[in-house]
């Protein structure tokens, strides 16, 4: 996303073989000459020589380039909703602070080889899956058994490139359609705010009287389980991409591999958990969830205006709650009048679950009764919109002013699988069965924001608030009567910076 700022390294090492160069230039000069510089130039110039050294990634060998890249993300937190209402930490997940080191070899005119190894090194975490009683946990500490200040692999492949004919990557890294429609936002707002649920998503909700009967993720997670919101297959995952050339400000991507992230953690809980109990039993396993997708980006200048536009289609071999085939769509784009720093980024994701042909291969009848109800999770669909301008009114550099609206429709699956509907207010009234579903869902999110960006330093500032609202429709199947949710609004405000290297 920030490719260019590593060009810093770039500088920094042609600095220090500048350095090189000139001291050699001074070693083999005649005393007289050296001399004539004072007495204490060639001290100074070490000294120099040194210091650049030191800030320079050293390369492992002649032939292959050693380039390090990254960022350090840090947030202050303050909510509302009970428990807990401050904290410090980073961004959850592939937001967090990380380090990058990439490189690349030539092989032949026109032909090259390369790697990419992507770490997530966060220390406490106010993210994705943080309570108001454990306001640090994070996804990472879920999907990878971290504790706190512990580093992940985020990334980890090789990859042959020919300039005519594209590149084949291969290990563990971003599919085809892992956040192009996300990535599509070229506001200069995409890490501070997105359209995925990285605040709040398990902030716990409460109805009048029965406080924290259930959770903003229930409401918002993807059928997929892979994400929160509007990013269904957002994580990285062992495969093989292919990326074309690009033409005319066109090129796509396509990947095969095994939808792993998500499905080695419920792998982990079914064992953990004895036959027929807890959610995760019964589901399928690895080795039944493989994955193809493709995706195609533009990106062009229309006279006065900056366009940015990307899709892509997922196919899931098996999906993680009932053992049958998703299909996931999404788009996104951006345009922007260069010249008044005025623009509108939107996005649209839709997802489809197939219903499982056999209820003994994922099907979750070991819930209960009014599992019967739902054995299909629903379709899912969000969209939303960020109105933006971006101007120079300052020599620090751009300030970008935003807004953002979206909504969620029917992210209801998760709340089904733990018997949520159980535990609402309607579900317990008098003359109430105690045995309930969801029939439908609307979650919604709003907010007002500002990034300020330090071009002297490669750091942005931020602040930014959000609002929070989940509804839902609820039966009784024992009465067979329809019924409502009441949940308390929850609201952020978060102010932070990121400084780039």
């Amino acid at each position: 996303m920030f490719g260019g700022l590593t060009k810093t390294s770039s500088r920094i090492a042609l600095a220090a073989a500048l350095g090189m160069t000139f001291w050699g230039y001074v070693a083999t000069s005649t005393p007289v000459k050296a001399a004539d510089l004072g007495g204490d130039c060639c001290a100074d110039l070490e000294e120099r020589v040194a210091e650049l050294e030191a800030t320079t990634v050293r390369k492992g060998n002649k032939k292959v380039s050693v380039t390090l890249s990254g960022w350090v993300i840090k947030s202050m937190n303050w909510w509302s909703g009970g428990g807990s209402s401050f904290a410090v930490g980073d961004k959850d997940y592939d937001l967090a602070s990380r380090f990058a080191i990439t490189g690349s070899a030539t092989i032949a005119p026109g032909w090259s080889g390369g790697y990419n190894l992507t770490v997530t090194a966060p220390s406490t975490t106010f993210g994705i899956l943080s309570t108001q009683q454990n306001e640090f946990d994070s996804a990472n500490n879920a999907l990878y058994g971290s504790t706190t200040g512990a580093i992940n692999t985020l990334y980890s492949y090789i990859y042959l490139k020919s300039d005519k004919w594209g590149t084949l990557n291969w290990g563990h890294l971003s599919p085809a359609s892992d956040n192009p429609a996300v990535l599509a936002d070229i506001s200069g707002t995409v890490i501070e705010s997105n359209f995925v649920y990285f605040e709040g998503g398990t902030m716990l909700l409460s109805e009048p009287g029965n406080r924290y009967n259930a959770t903003n993720l229930n409401f918002t997670a993807c059928d997929s389980l892979i994400a929160p919101g509007a990013d269904c297959f957002g994580t990285a995952q062992p495969a093989v991409r292919y990326d074309s050339p690009t033409w005319g400000g066109f090129r796509f991507e396509t990947s095969y591999g095994t939808n792993n992230t998500i499905q080695s953690v419920i792998d982990e809980i079914v064992n953990n958990y004895p036959a027929g109990s807890g959610f995760g039993a019964n589901l399928p396993a690895t080795k039944d969830s493989h994955f193809w997708d493709i995706a195609a980006f533009y990106n062009n200048d229309w006279g006065n205006f900056k366009v940015s536009l990307a899709g892509a289609y997922t196919w899931m071999e098996s999906n993680p709650i009932n053992g049958a085939r998703e299909d996931y769509w999404q788009v996104g784009g951006t345009l922007m009048h260069v010249p008044s720093g005025i623009g509108v980024y939107a996005t649209g994701n839709w997802e489809n679950v197939a219903s499982a042909n056999n209820c003994g291969n994922g099907c979750l009848e070991n819930l209960g009764a009014d599992t019967i109800a739902f054995q299909t999770p629903p379709n899912t669909n969000s969209w939303g919109i960020k109105p933006f301008i971006k101007r120079n009114w300052n020599p620090l550099g751009a300030t970008v002013l935003y807004g953002e609206f979206a909504q969620y429709n029917d992210f209801y699956g998760r709340a089904n699988v733990l018997g949520q509907a159980n535990t609402l207010n309607f579900c317990l009234r008098p003359g109430g069965s105690g045995v309930c579903t969801i029939t439908s869902s609307k979650a919604e999110r709003w907010g007002l924001g500002v990034v300020q960006e330090i071009d002297a330093a490669a750091m942005h500032v931020f602040a930014r608030w959000q609002h929070q609202t989940v509804d839902a429709d609820v039966l009784d199947l024992g009465t067979n009567t329809k019924g409502g949710t009441n949940f308390n609004d929850w609201d952020l405000f978060q102010a932070g910076g990121i400084i780039f290297f």
